[in-house]
Formats: C-alpha cells, sequence, structure tokens
C-alpha cells in the first residue's frame, strides 16, 4: 500500500502548506501524467490560442496607420482571445476535476489511486465543472465590478466549489449555496490560507518566467533603436517562445492551488460535520 495523506481533518494553516507539498512529493508523476492526459489537449488549445493573440498584437503594431490593416488585426485580436477564454475555462474545468478525482480516488483506496476511476470521474462531471467554472465566473465578475471587496469576497466562498461538486456530487445550484454554509463563520482563516499558498504559487511561477524576463530586457538594451523603430522587435519568436514555455509552467502549477482547494474544504466540512471523526470512530468499532 502505498503512503496515503489523511485528507479527512481539521488543520491548521502551518499544517495545509506542509501536507499539501508532502502530498505533491508523494504523487507529482501520476497526477501530472494523468492531468497531460486529460486536460493536456485544453491547454494545447489555449497555448496556441496565445501565441495567435500574440502574434496579432505583433503584427498590428506595425500597419495601425492602415483602417483595413486595422480592422484585420482587431478582428483577430478579438477571435484569438475568445479561444484562448473559452480554452481556459475548459482547461480550469479540467484541472480541478483531474486533480480533485485523483484525491478522491487516493482517500477511498487507502493511498492507491485508481486511473481508471479518475478518468470515469472527470467524464462524469465534466459538464458540472464546466457549469461551475462559469457561474463562479460570473458570479465573482458581478460581484468585483461593483466593488473589489464583494469580488474577493465571493472568490474566497466559492474557492471550494469545484471540491463540493467532486466529494458530494452535488448539482451546481446546489453546490454555490453549500459554499456558503461551508465558509460561514470561517471565512478569514479561509482567506488567509488562500491568500498564503497563492503568494507561494505567485513566487514559484516568477522561477519560471525569469528567463522570457531576461531576454526582454537584454533585447531592450541591445535594440534600442530598432525598438523605437518598430515596437513590434521586441516580441520576436524567442520572446513568444520562453513566455509559452513559462505559461506551461504556470498552469500546470495551478494544481498547487487546486490541492488547496481540497484541503480547505475537508478543514470546514469537518469543522462542520465531523465526517472524518465519525468514519475513524466507525472504523475502530468494526
Amino acid at each position: 500500500m502505498n503512503e496515503s495523506v489523511n485528507f479527512k481533518k481539521q488543520r491548521e494553516l502551518g499544517t495545509i502548506l506542509t501536507d499539501i507539498f508532502k502530498f505533491i512529493r508523494l504523487n507529482w508523476k501520476p497526477l501530472f501524467g494523468m492531468i497531460f492526459k486529460i486536460a493536456g489537449p485544453a491547454l494545447l488549445i489555449m497555448l496556441g490560442a496565445y501565441v495567435f493573440y500574440m502574434q496579432s498584437i505583433v503584427g498590428g503594431l506595425g500597419m495601425l496607420d492602415s483602417v483595413g490593416s486595422f480592422s484585420n488585426f482587431s478582428t483577430n485580436m478579438v477571435l484569438a482571445f475568445i479561444v484562448l477564454l473559452l480554452a481556459g475555462v475548459v482547461y480550469y474545468a479540467l484541472l480541478n476535476g483531474v486533480v480533485l478525482h485523483y484525491i478522491k480516488s487516493h482517500i477511498n483506496n487507502n493511498g492507491t489511486v485508481v486511473k481508471e476511476e479518475v478518468f470515469a470521474g472527470v467524464k462524469n462531471d465534466f459538464w458540472k465543472l464546466i457549469g461551475t467554472s462559469f457561474l463562479v465566473g460570473l458570479i465573482v465578475a458581478v460581484g468585483s465590478m461593483f466593488c473589489v471587496i464583494p469580488g474577493i469576497y465571493l472568490g474566497v466562498v466559492l474557492s471550494v466549489a469545484y471540491a463540493v461538486v467532486v466529494f458530494e456530487g452535488k448539482e451546481v445550484s446546489d453546490t454555490i449555496s453549500h459554499c456558503f454554509n461551508l465558509v460561514k463563520d470561517e471565512w478569514w482563516i479561509t482567506f488567509a490560507t488562500f491568500l498564503v499558498v497563492f503568494l507561494l504559487y505567485y513566487f514559484i511561477m516568477i522561477i519560471f518566467q525569469v528567463p522570457q524576463y531576461i531576454y526582454f530586457f537584454i533585447n531592450a538594451l541591445t535594440m534600442s533603436q530598432e525598438v523605437s523603430a518598430d515596437p513590434s522587435s521586441m516580441f520576436d519568436w524567442v520572446y513568444i517562445t520562453l513566455t509559452t514555455i513559462g505559461m506551461v509552467f504556470q498552469y500546470l502549477l495551478y494544481s498547487i492551488i487546486v490541492i488547496c482547494t481540497a484541503f480547505v474544504y475537508f478543514n470546514l466540512n469537518e469543522k462542520k460535520h465531523f465526517t472524518g471523526t465519525m468514519e475513524t470512530i466507525e472504523s475502530i468499532g468494526k
């Protein structure tokens, strides 16, 4: 039997951080393998749309003086942005589905993950995950339009929405109300947990983006005259390639956030319902 991580218990912030990286250390190879197989196509479409979007911007910088060219430039940029947005929604839905169903299989089988369970779980929950992505995004966006603070509040509350869908099998409409019940009276500790994890994620992500920053500044120093004449020369194929590689790591490393949502969900669920405690007591009785 593989070494397992007990998700169903209450944790402090420090313990959550420790167990996130413990889980990654024990499972990174099979986990990322499944992410590539299931969410990889959406990731490739998203990266392709990003490259097309960047090329549209770069190509448009040199032809803004032409009305027809500017029209084509705007159309291409909008089209690429729409594809990028839709592919992003699908990718993050699949990423959450893969990681959370992986954790679900890990829990159900005492540390052993059954690949068929993960694939079947993501397939069965696909449309619920997509619906959750759109609904959560819409609610947070509307909240942010009125003021940043409501957007942050709603973002924290709905951060466990994917976990509710996967671990409890609730429909999208029921998921939203259940998130409010879980986070009630625990908003600040949930916010603090995600803030710390997001900062760690950001600093790790920056490491993989250093090459593109270095290349950008070297270009800016060595090609100052060319850049003044043609700003698009800053964004050559090398820069776009380095940026794309950095994005691959950025999107894959987002798994850290998803794993954090699982720990936060079980922590909140244990405080509200003592599910893990009751299961432990029952197992002792047996």
